[in-house]
């Protein structure tokens, strides 16, 4: 257990020497590593710079009480760390107003070894969870990017809804979005959002302003020299727009970094190409499979397979005669299928043997959480429908619903297949995998229990004509 916690940092906002010595004691037996402020002004600095796991705040310090740390600390723009606040037995009430003002959990003293040590683990694994529930809003961000470029021709709306959306995931101090003119080299300002008090934005940039404009080797989100965070967005050959975000002096963390990666790469495309409708449609599905490949890299086993799924549901749906809208959506259900494997814990989906009846019954959720990732998103009711039921059986024996038979959709149905057959003739820790003729005898004995025969018969005929597959 200490390996694990290790690096788990703990500051401790408390004024009384003989107690600052216990936490040191205690926490560092258990592998935290604490750091001591002894009033509020220093705590608000330290969490400014530095990145915490977890705070105990004494309510009674020195310069402030421990309810104006909390207010304060809401005002710093970063991932804050829960807070466990520590009180006197008279004291319950100022507890639950600190927990009203945003504390995570209440400590009384005397506390017990046991019981500091219980309060501290069960924050910072809440705290844990909450980021992987902010992994899941991050796919909901991108996707709902790529939903604008594909939705939104019109490159008025579109700087409208970016911006929007950037602004209230990052909250910057002002996020301020440029368009360079036609046939110019000047980029024009075209919105602005935020807390413009004592600020003038320039409203014309030139490349010449622009760090390596003609080379076209600047990156894609990078920090100025005025300050700014700035993200360019890209066209095929030149930087078509700009977005700069200001937010005085905070860096940026990983997420918001992968999240403004994708805006650089995919908005000045769309901006360029608003009337194509073609070219961002392949830009989305690009995004999905960003997503879904890192979906995948928890689980080396697993990689490719998405690409793989989406392949063989469109070579099935053109053995059935399917329209090319039809096949657009079997491809982007395809690689969508599996996302609600991010709500799935690490090492569920990475175990190496067997699953257990109560892991699989785990592993069972991940439609209902696929569609809650996407259902905000507007996508095509036959793609939300095709991941939400791909487990669901002919004979009714599969989950979440048990359907039977034609109650269940027919992408769904072809999903099941391909999605079978990716599994089988891949490697899996736990077994080997099998040859294509070993995959085709699987499929044929279980069409007409598990899968629909028809779909199984226009697979089979699809692999044994192609020399690809």
């Amino acid at each position: 257990m200490r390996s694990e916690k290790i690096n788990n940092k703990v500051l401790i906002v408390e004024d009384n020497n003989g107690v600052q010595n216990l936490y040191r004691e205690i926490l560092g037996r258990n592998g935290y590593q604490p750091t001591i402020k002894i009033d509020v002004s220093s705590a608000l600095e330290a969490v400014e710079k530095e990145e915490f796991d977890l705070v105990i705040l004494d309510l009674q310090l020195p310069d402030e009480n421990g309810i104006a740390f909390l207010e304060k600390m809401r005002g710093i723009d970063k991932n804050l760390p829960p807070v466990v606040v520590c009180t006197g037995m008279a004291s319950i009430e100022n507890a639950v107003d600190a927990i009203k003002k945003g504390a995570s959990d209440f400590i009384t003293k005397p506390f017990t070894i046991e019981g500091l040590i219980s309060t501290i683990e069960r924050n910072i694994k809440i705290s844990q969870i909450t980021g992987k529930i902010s992994d899941i809003e991050m796919v909901r961000l991108i996707l709902e990017l790529n939903r604008i470029i594909i939705s939104i021709t019109d490159t008025e709306e579109l700087s409208t809804r970016v911006i929007d959306l950037v602004y209230n995931f990052i909250r910057p101090d002002i996020a301020l979005f440029y368009l360079k003119e036609e046939d110019t080299e000047r980029f024009f300002l075209r919105r602005v959002k935020g807390r413009l008090s004592n600020f003038t934005p320039l409203l014309v940039l030139s490349a010449s302003d622009i760090k390596d404009f003609e080379k076209g080797t600047i990156d894609i989100a990078r920090r100025t020299d005025d300050g700014f965070f700035e993200v360019n967005l890209y066209g095929k050959k030149d930087i078509v727009g700009i977005l700069r975000l200001y937010s005085n002096e905070r860096s940026m963390d990983n997420r918001e970094l992968k999240f403004l990666s994708v805006l650089g790469t995919q908005i000045g495309i769309a901006i360029e190409n608003a009337s194509l409708l073609q070219q961002l449609k392949e830009s989305y599905i690009s995004a999905i499979r960003s997503l879904v490949n890192s979906l995948e890299a928890r689980d080396a086993y697993t990689k490719g397979h998405s690409e793989q799924v989406a392949y063989y549901s469109v070579a099935i749906g053109k053995a059935l005669g399917l329209d090319s809208h039809a096949l657009e959506s079997l491809r982007n259900a395809g690689y969508l299928h599996d996302i609600g494997k991010l709500g799935i814990r690490d090492e569920i989906i990475q175990k190496e043997s067997a699953l257990s009846e109560k892991e699989f019954e785990i592993i069972k959720r991940h439609p209902i959480i696929t569609k809650e990732i996407l259902k905000p998103l507007r996508i095509r009711k036959e793609e939300m429908d095709a991941c939400f039921f791909h487990h669901e059986m002919i004979n009714g024996k599969g989950y979440p619903y048990g359907l039977k038979g034609e109650q269940i959709p027919l992408m769904a149905r072809i999903l099941a297949v391909a999605d079978s057959l990716s599994a089988m003739i891949s490697e899996r820790p736990y077994r080997k995998k099998m040859k294509i003729d070993e995959a085709i005898k699987e499929l044929e004995k279980n069409a007409g229990e598990q899968f629909d025969e028809n779909i199984v018969r226009a697979l089979i005929s699809v692999l044994k004509n192609s020399k690809t597959l």
